[in-house]
């Protein structure tokens, strides 16, 4: 809780990744992905549920065996209407989605997009950093298009170029309404199939950038990822 505001964080774990599939079982470090991620979750100040939302029994049991609430969902194909779908459920003001495949995740960071999205009242927080030079043809960095401080597009190619572009990273915070209302947003076929869904939420709400300042970070998109992970952990454990 912040500022008498309850909040809840939902880790979508989806096992049919196209691009990696089982990921949120992939180990990191000996310990599954979705239980790191999980763990980080814990560490923030101001969550009053950490819940892991996926499709798959096994994930959900596992979590259990370790202490976590799991809740099984529709199969979606993306992970905002897993959200989506367990936050009707919920009973918060406000929902934090923390992407299963990003642990590098520093606990800090959620705190201050906390603290951002409650303290400016937003309807949507989306977390962001600068776009490397080496990036902007990777198809695995999803680019935000930013105007007047506000997310106004987003591309994994660059078809459209200027100097307002960003990386997205997956961390969101979202009014409890806002999420829940994503299932009824206008998402062309391009977006939907690319998972740019952010997108859907930019034609009817505010969705602010949060610069994390964090340097070039990757989320898990694809098994040789998991490599390029244990080595920045290591260095961090050092």
């Amino acid at each position: 809780m912040y500022k008498n505001k309850k909040i809840s964080c939902v880790i979508p774990a989806r096992m049919k990744s196209s691009r990696f599939p089982g990921k949120p079982l992939a180990r990191i470090l000996g310990r599954e992905m979705v239980l790191r991620v999980a763990d980080i979750a814990k560490q923030s100040k101001y969550f009053d549920q950490i819940i892991i939302a996926t499709e798959d029994e096994i994930i959900k049991r596992l979590c259990e065996i370790y202490g976590y609430q799991s809740q099984l969902t529709s199969q979606h194909y993306t992970c905002t209407h897993r959200v989506a779908e367990v936050s009707q459920t919920l009973e918060s003001d406000y929902i934090f989605n923390l992407q299963g495949d990003e642990p590098l995740t520093d606990p800090a960071w959620i705190d201050r997009i906390i603290e951002f999205g409650v303290d400016n009242d937003y309807d949507m927080v989306q977390a962001s950093r600068q776009l490397e030079p080496d990036e902007l043809e990777d198809e695995d960095v999803v680019k935000m298009i930013e105007n007047n401080g506000r997310v106004v597009h987003m591309q994994r190619t660059p078809d459209v170029i200027c100097k307002n572009i960003t990386v997205q990273l997956g961390l969101y915070f979202y009014r409890r309404n806002v999420i829940c209302d994503f299932p009824n947003l206008d998402m062309g076929f391009v977006e939907y199939w690319k998972g740019l869904d952010t997108i859907g939420f930019c034609g009817k709400y505010e969705v602010v950038p949060y610069d994390l300042k964090c340097g070039k970070i990757r989320a898990v998109d694809r098994q040789h990822h998991i490599q390029e992970i244990e080595h920045e952990l290591s260095k961090r454990q050092s």
